[in-house]
């Protein structure tokens, strides 16, 4: 204890902007309070639809190569309920018409969530195959009474090579790329929607923390615009697909 306070006595003398060091450290704080809270809700998910997500994981040890663990955020951790559903409820569309797309689906939790919606199809990527694995077993043990899609699908693929689905679509995205890969999916995205200017496609990042930790990634993009932005996502589509978002 002494030591962890001498560390940061240390860490505050050194810091050149000291109101912003202490303001990043009360963030911190308050985010690992929420976080605990969150993870026993987690756990409480877990139980009531029969699968595992809730169990953190360094990258390294869900199968990343050690060199390619930058590509990420390091660490596999839990979306929120609440943070999807409000991300979700901000756009308004027809799930029926879409196929949604998470892109780091690491244990799946987002495709289950995702599965409350009728959305055409459900597909995960996921680069760690150790994540991956878990994924594939919790799709065939997940039961939920208000499911409403069954067609999901876990796919063990880079996201950067994976050639996405047909027709209008959902992309999803929680934080689970480092920015140099996030700006290069983007651009591969928006030569996409350049290639299909009528197919709708709408992205959602979300970030538990905030979503100014990813920079400005989505600015430049000449088919794709930020549509929405709050605290801990923002959604950016296409002129087809920022027409049919509420």
């Amino acid at each position: 204890m002494i030591k962890k306070l001498q560390r940061k006595l240390s860490e505050f003398q050194q810091a050149d902007g000291k109101a912003s060091w202490m303001m990043d450290q009360f963030k911190w704080r308050y985010f690992t309070f929420r976080h605990k809270k969150q993870a026993r809700l987690n756990i409480v998910y877990d139980r009531e639809h029969g699968v595992e997500t809730a169990m953190e994981l360094q990258l390294e040890t869900a199968g990343v190569p050690l060199a390619d663990v930058a590509r990420g955020n390091g660490v596999y951790r839990p979306l929120t309920e609440k943070l999807f559903r409000a991300a979700i409820a901000s756009i308004g569309i027809d799930a029926t018409k879409f196929t949604f797309v998470d892109i780091g689906s690491g244990k799946g939790k987002v495709l289950f969530m995702a599965a409350e919606h009728p959305f055409k199809r459900i597909v995960g990527i996921e680069y760690a195959s150790g994540l991956h694995e878990t994924a594939v077993r919790n799709v065939a043990a997940y039961r939920s009474k208000t499911q409403k899609c069954i067609a999901i699908e876990p796919v063990h693929a880079d996201a950067l090579e994976y050639v996405l689905p047909d027709g209008p679509l959902l992309l999803f995205i929680f934080n689970a790329l480092a920015k140099e890969i996030m700006r290069e999916l983007l651009n591969k995205l928006d030569k996409g929607a350049a290639s299909e200017p009528d197919r709708p496609m709408l992205l959602i990042y979300t970030n538990l923390r905030n979503v100014r930790e990813v920079g400005g990634v989505f600015s430049g993009l000449e088919n794709l615009h930020v549509i929405r932005r709050v605290r801990n996502f923002v959604v950016i589509a296409n002129q087809a697909g920022g027409g049919l978002a509420a």
